[in-house]
């Protein structure tokens, strides 16, 4: 159901990640480096992260909580190595509700630095934490609290977080915290490593040392350009948005997956509660034909109440016909009773497509190319869909 969203997430989402995964949060130990010190962090304890979504959607708190937990933040425990053996130095309350993302001990453990909380990592009060003596917290961080606000609009993100930083370290003398933020640019997709420009921020004090210098105002120049074409971007977006929608003039995958989605939120009377799969099928010379040919028998066959199905064949409408009027033969009388079948190819193959799917029940719905499709008024309105793309998966 998902297919052709994956390939839009891979594309357009900014950040070196395309969608959150957030696994339940784990008992972690950190060293310093010098491996002589160690953190330990537990998380507070959930019911399990769905819960705890569920939860923060409902206005429940404390969200996820199972029964008898008493603990409302994570909890911290550090030890220093004596002779072999870990002593405790202190144990103490974490800033964080569920758990930092990850955290840094200084040599001397005089210092505790816990970076993010769990799930959404960049946001919230404690983008950075720092921990003095007998576990006290020095300062809690906001990213506001470190980085202009134009430059964290700029930075790379994803579903659920601003991907702000690399491999962050504590200074060789102790002193302070180096953050390396990440210096934003377009192409968040490379596999190159992101590069990044130091900020630092005093441990004693929890004080952000202004950056200067050549590379900080090369940052800032990114983060400004970056921001310029994303509000361009947003801009035309919103212009399509309320455009009349046309359909692509080339064979492009994408484009068309695009296309289906957004005709589909434009015209079925179930946009707001159902899903639609979207399949191209591509052209046989395309080393993907035959998977777009599977994809197709695929979502007949699924047969799920409620089903959408969207098919497009801009380059080989013909096919589409072929690959359904096989498929057809192998499905039950009335098993697509509840499907909805729409077709974005010339009105014949439509046709042709309805007659070969008459006896599974499918509704057969013919999408005209060469008509815009006006936009929907609820959704001028601001209404969404319940579901949108992660749905009831």
């Amino acid at each position: 159901m998902l297919r052709g969203w994956m390939l839009l997430i891979a594309l357009v989402v900014s950040g070196p990640a395309c969608a959150d995964s957030w696994g339940p949060p784990t008992r972690t130990t950190y060293l310093s480096a010098d491996q002589n010190v160690r953190l330990t962090v537990v998380p507070r304890e959930l019911r399990s992260p769905l819960a705890y979504f569920d939860d923060k959607v409902n206005g429940r708190e404390p969200a996820g909580q199972p029964a008898g937990e008493t603990r409302s933040t994570a909890e911290g425990t550090l030890e220093r190595r004596v002779d072999g053996r870990w002593l405790q130095v202190w144990k103490a309350p974490l800033a964080n509700e569920v758990a930092p993302v990850t955290a840094l001990v200084s040599n001397d453990g005089e210092h505790v630095v816990t970076f993010d909380d769990w799930h959404m990592v960049g946001l919230g009060s404690n983008v950075v934490a720092i921990y003095g003596r007998d576990g006290a917290l020095v300062r809690s961080l906001e990213l506001g609290d470190i980085l202009p606000k134009d430059y964290i609009e700029a930075l790379p993100r994803s579903v659920s977080s601003l991907w702000w930083h690399d491999q962050d370290r504590i200074s060789g003398d102790g002193k302070h915290v180096l953050l390396a933020v990440v210096v934003p640019r377009n192409d968040t997709m490379s596999s190159e490593r992101l590069e990044t420009v130091d900020v630092a921020v005093d441990l004693d004090t929890g004080a952000v040392v202004p950056p200067q210098g050549e590379h900080w105002q090369h940052a800032l120049a990114e983060a400004r350009r970056i921001r310029a074409a994303r509000l361009a971007y947003e801009a035309d977006q919103k212009a399509a948005f309320v455009a009349p929608l046309i359909a692509p003039t080339s064979a492009d995958e994408l484009s068309w997956h695009n296309y289906l989605r957004e005709a589909f939120l434009r015209l079925d009377p179930d946009w707001k509660r159902r899903t639609p799969s979207t399949t191209v099928v591509l052209a046989p010379p395309a080393p993907n034909y035959a998977l777009s040919e599977g994809w197709v028998r695929d979502d007949l066959h699924r047969g799920w109440e409620d089903d959408v199905a969207m098919f497009a064949a801009p380059a080989a409408p013909e096919r589409l016909v072929a690959i359904v009027s096989k498929v057809a033969h192998s499905l039950t009388p009335g098993s697509l009773t509840s499907t909805r079948v729409y077709v974005a190819a010339p009105a014949d193959r439509a046709d042709a497509v309805r007659t070969a799917l008459a006896q599974s029940g499918a509704e057969v719905i013919w999408l005209d190319t060469t008509k815009p499709i006006p936009q929907r008024p609820e959704r001028l309105r601001g209404e969404t869909p319940l579901d949108d793309f992660f749905g009831d998966e």
